[in-house]
């Protein structure tokens, strides 16, 4: 008998410091997420204009180039409507004003957090729905 598999579901990690990216990548794959990892908002953005259909988005706000803040404008604005989890290492001001803006846009905004995430916590938004 053949083994049922759910389709595998696609993270997007969008953040300019590679070591954070590198960390929720792995912890995502041990869970059976397809990762795709960008470090600034304009090449996300890009890929989204290709057809890239993320499950789910973890934002960085302060990057260079395109930020968070101004990638959650643009998403509103555009079609894709995917959760997204806001991160930052800076004040949660940072957060709170995207999560706003996110919001207003329409945007299923999942969590607001602060880094360093707790692993755990990390896990918990990335575990499959019951």
């Amino acid at each position: 008998m053949a083994e049922h598999h759910e389709p595998q579901r696609n993270l997007v990690i969008v953040d300019d410091d590679q070591d954070f990216r590198a960390l929720v990548a792995h912890v995502a794959r041990e869970i059976g997420w397809a990762v795709t990892e960008f470090d600034n908002g304009g090449t996300f953005l890009a890929a989204i204009g290709q057809g890239l259909r993320p499950d789910l988005t973890i934002l960085d706000i302060v990057m260079p180039n395109v930020d968070g803040i101004e990638t959650v404008g643009a998403l509103g604005s555009g079609s894709v409507r995917c959760p997204v989890v806001l991160i930052t290492g800076r004040l949660p001001l940072y957060t709170e004003a995207a999560r706003e803006l996110g919001l207003a846009n329409g945007l299923d905004i999942v969590a607001a957090l602060r880094k360093p995430i707790p692993l755990q916590r990390l896990r918990e938004l990335l575990a499959p729905e019951a």
